[in-house]
């Protein structure tokens, strides 16, 4: 195939201009704002092998939305400031599916902030609301690895390109919210992960949901781009109140005094939804308080001996051999940490995921065979 050959779909000549050089999202959404992607790409003289570029993308399984076309989120549609041409792994049209909620902070959280996160984010899933975040490390990290346990699918923005995921370490969590929802972002396939695509990519968060939370965050955290981003849009912003001799808290303490909303459990994200007039069908779930809102998964039922079947039959086999190093007598994250090797963000959401499946109860931040 050569260039501009006949015959190529619209994505591949819009996946050739988000690929050019020098063309940052201003100008490709004016390039872009008034003909499809091929016509833009004939008018802008552009020299570039469209059909490699393309076959790059479909190789990597990446699916390319442009604004107009038919993959491209609604939510996007009204924006001023939507990209022109969205990237994607995973189904594209998930995130039109439920409500959304940004859970979003710090990359270098306290172990409360990651366990707040991680059960923040199984919460909202069970009840029917998918949760948006950057698949970073630390807190975002924490809230998609709750997410994942169940319910509405959740939903990454990344900043660099699909091809690899960033952080590597985070590349099987990557791999579990692009299955079960789908990974987004703004750059074509082989561009790296550079810092100053980070407020781009906070930008976007914002865009895609109809609340935003931070767990934990310092003044000039890169949350904040995303708070910014929210306000403009009058998105409402929730806080989870920290330590006032925490680090990790300045910056949510901050913005509680300016007004957010404190969030100490997801119901109080599940009001802010109604307020907004959006309602939800999603399951009964136990917020982080610890109070029952419903039966819940694996109500009525005692946890099964054998993880392999009743409950845990739909677990994976790192959660199986999780729950094999739980007993009657409660744990600590630190000594189940020690003992498996987790990160704390992984141990909280496979926690999340056998507490889903009745298997495990949380005891006071200790956790024990249910």
């Amino acid at each position: 195939m050569t260039a501009g050959e006949p015959g190529l779909p619209e994505e591949a000549y819009a996946a050739a201009l988000a690929s050019v050089s020098g063309i940052g999202p201003v100008t490709l959404r004016r390039l872009m704002e008034a003909d499809p992607p091929s016509v833009a790409w004939a008018r802008a003289g552009h020299a570039g092998d469209v059909a490699r570029i393309w076959r790059r993308h479909e190789e990597s399984g990446i699916s390319v939305c442009w604004r107009g076309g038919p993959d491209y989120p609604p939510r996007l549609a009204d924006d001023p400031d939507a990209p022109a041409v969205l990237f994607c792994v995973g189904d594209p049209t998930a995130v039109n599916r439920y409500p959304t909620v940004a859970l979003v902070g710090t990359r270098s959280p306290t172990r409360y902030g990651i366990g707040v996160a991680a059960q923040l984010g199984a919460d909202l899933a069970a009840a029917g609301v998918s949760v948006v975040s950057g698949l970073a490390l630390g807190i975002d990290g924490a809230a998609h690895e709750g997410a994942t346990a169940a319910g509405a699918p959740p939903i990454a923005v990344v900043a660099g390109g699909l091809d690899e995921p960033y952080p590597p370490r985070h590349a099987r969590l990557w791999s579990r919210v692009a299955e079960q929802g789908a990974v987004f972002s703004e750059s074509p396939a082989g561009v790296p992960t550079e810092r100053w695509r980070f407020p781009v990519r906070n930008r976007l968060l914002a865009m895609l949901s109809d609340v935003v939370v931070v767990v934990e965050s310092r003044h000039r955290g890169g949350s904040m781009y995303t708070v910014e981003a929210a306000a403009e849009r009058g998105t409402p912003v929730g806080v989870v109140p920290g330590s006032i001799r925490s680090p990790a808290s300045e910056g949510t303490n901050s913005l509680l005094a300016d007004g957010c909303f404190p969030v100490c459990a997801a119901t109080d994200i599940l009001v802010a939804l109604s307020l907004r007039g959006i309602v939800l069908a999603g399951a009964p779930f136990t917020d982080v308080r610890g109070d029952r809102t419903g039966p819940g998964p694996g109500a009525g039922t005692t946890g099964p001996d054998d993880p392999q079947g009743g409950a845990g039959a739909a677990l994976g086999a790192t959660d199986r051999a999780l729950w094999a190093v739980l007993s009657a007598d409660p744990i600590s994250l630190d000594q189940l940490a020690r003992l498996t090797g987790w990160e704390i963000s992984a141990l909280c959401g496979g926690l999340e995921r056998l507490a889903r499946a009745g298997m495990a109860r949380d005891v006071g931040g200790w956790w024990e065979r249910a």
